[in-house]
């Protein structure tokens, strides 16, 4: 592996003129910079792609970016909820949600939406099949642009992160377990993504944001608790302590899974509290 050529180091004294006095800067500096280095990268290039490529192409694209960046935020993530606990650990989360929810515009993060839009039939097998592909390459460039950013050598973490040779599984439970955790949490996402549970917009999205979050933290010890397959291959594929059938088997078949039931779910138990009308007709119902 080659040596780093840039830290933030020499980047501060470029700009200053000064050495900056310290090795390393504060934890939720490094953090925010990473946030900011990887949404802005993201908003930039999706609004290149957006203006100058035509479609197909762009809307693959966008879904690449899309995923790469909501895969990078959670490699910081982690040292979020190292140093800071899981209350900031789930602020982080919510936070990046109200982001992506509005810089993402009509692109996907997630392989599970393809299966998705297909049981809508929205789109063909075809289409599923290439969008799925292009997500989980996204998935695993997402690894590249962290090291990226750890290059910059801001935290010890960083530092020991860029120059690793090999990486643990997350998967701290068994087989069956794991595929069910996934599934589980993966049947929550789609379902609750599915209901208005306000009929105030900003107060449903932060009902459903805090829930996913305040869900990840609970389970982040089982499995990483990451309900998106290009995720889950980015940041664990190859890593010790889990085989690759065993990979397969926990961080797609279980999220898959748990797509298809959630969408099935929609069907038997719909909330839609839109509107006054809407929730007299829930009302109706019970």
């Amino acid at each position: 592996m080659q040596d780093q050529s840039i830290d933030w180091r020499a980047v501060w004294l470029m700009t200053t003129g000064q050495e900056p006095g310290v090795d390393f800067v504060p934890p939720y500096v490094a953090s925010l910079l990473f946030f900011a280095i990887n949404m802005l990268s993201g908003i930039v290039l999706r609004t290149l792609s957006s203006a100058f490529l035509p479609q197909p192409a762009r809307g693959l694209v966008v879904d690449f970016l899309c995923t790469m960046e909501a895969c990078a935020y959670f490699f910081e993530n982690n040292f979020v909820l190292k140093y800071y606990g899981s209350l900031w650990f789930i602020i982080a989360i919510v936070g990046q949600c109200f982001v992506c929810s509005r810089t993402f515009g009509e692109g996907s993060e997630n392989p599970v939406k393809a299966l998705l839009q297909l049981l809508n039939n929205n789109i063909s097998v075809l289409e599923a099949l290439v969008q799925v592909v292009v997500q989980s390459l996204a998935g695993l460039a997402s690894y590249r642009f962290a090291r990226m950013v750890w290059s910059l050598d801001l935290i010890a973490d960083h530092h020991e992160r860029f120059y690793e040779t090999s990486c643990d599984s997350d998967l701290q439970v068994t087989l069956l377990t794991g595929f069910a955790v996934e599934l589980v949490a993966s049947l929550v996402d789609t379902w609750a993504g599915m209901q208005t549970i306000s009929a105030t917009p900003l107060l449903d999205e932060l009902i459903k944001y805090f829930g996913i979050a305040s869900m990840i933290a609970y389970g982040v010890a089982t499995t990483g608790m990451y309900f998106n397959p290009a995720m889950a291959t980015g940041h664990m594929y190859g890593c010790k302590g889990t085989a690759v059938e065993e990979h397969f088997f926990v961080y797609w078949a279980g999220p898959f899974a748990g797509g298809v039931v959630g969408y099935m779910l929609n069907k038997m138990i719909h909330i839609d509290f839109s509107s006054p009308a809407a929730v007299r007709e829930e009302k109706k119902k019970q």
